[in-house]
């Protein structure tokens, strides 16, 4: 699974200069030691005009879908590999067996870590998470993943239910399924242009974690019948 174009980034420097942010500056921060957050940052990215500005500024998307996908089944099992691809092509692969702070605070400060020291070591050695700096969402698949088909959830795709996503995923060897981690718009061109096919599977525009949770069910139910069929 690629969480993909995903609002995870630190402070740009417009934003960082922003005079609404002038209490940031005089308390010793450096850009590098804040993620954008639309909460704390709106009026600086509004009246900035940020690039892409309405995809930007959300890692709690990102906090609540890894929660969903680490806490499943399919995870544990080690039958599910996660790749976070960000908005400004930074890649973060999820280690095995890893487990993220349910604490946004706690999770933001972990991320800072990562971007910081791009790799995050448990202290018998594994490694947990691993950052990429300048790998595009094509030189992803090709280099990291190297899937059977590459499938993405958007609301502009063809209408399709759960079930049958998932029947199809399961008739490969090794699928990619691919979310946005973002809350507003649609997946960028380079994504899109890696996309074999693209399903909606509602009218409405679904948060993340929910479309995650679901998809990752209706596919784990076929896997792990199959584990505990064969004990």
């Amino acid at each position: 699974m690629v969480i993909a174009d995903t609002a995870l980034e630190t402070l740009p420097i417009k934003i960082f200069q922003h005079y609404s942010l002038k209490k940031i500056r005089n308390s010793g921060k450096r850009p590098t030691d804040i993620l954008l957050d639309r909460t704390l940052h709106h009026f600086a990215i509004t009246s900035s005009n940020l690039e892409q500005g309405q995809k930007r500024a959300r890692p709690d998307i990102l906090h609540i879908i890894l929660l969903t996908i680490l806490a499943t089944p399919l995870f544990k099992y080690n039958h599910l590999k996660v790749f976070i691809h960000t908005i400004n092509n930074q890649v973060i692969k999820v280690g095995d067996n890893v487990r993220i702070p349910k604490s946004y605070s706690r999770f933001e400060g972990l991320m800072l870590d990562l971007i910081k020291n791009r790799k995050i070591i448990s202290k018998d050695g594994v490694l947990l998470l691993e950052l990429n700096e300048n790998l595009n969402f094509s030189r992803l698949l090709k280099e990291y993943i190297e899937p059977d088909i590459t499938i993405g959830l958007s609301i502009e795709g063809n209408f399709n239910n759960f079930e049958s996503i998932s029947n199809e995923l399961y008739r490969y060897k090794n699928p990619c399924i691919v979310i946005g981690g973002f809350a507003k718009g649609h997946f960028s061109k380079d994504i899109e242009s890696c996309l074999e096919k693209k399903y909606s599977i509602s009218n409405f525009s679904l948060e993340a974690h929910v479309v995650t949770s679901r998809i990752l069910y209706e596919y784990e139910k076929k896997i792990i019948f199959n584990i505990n069929s064969k004990k």
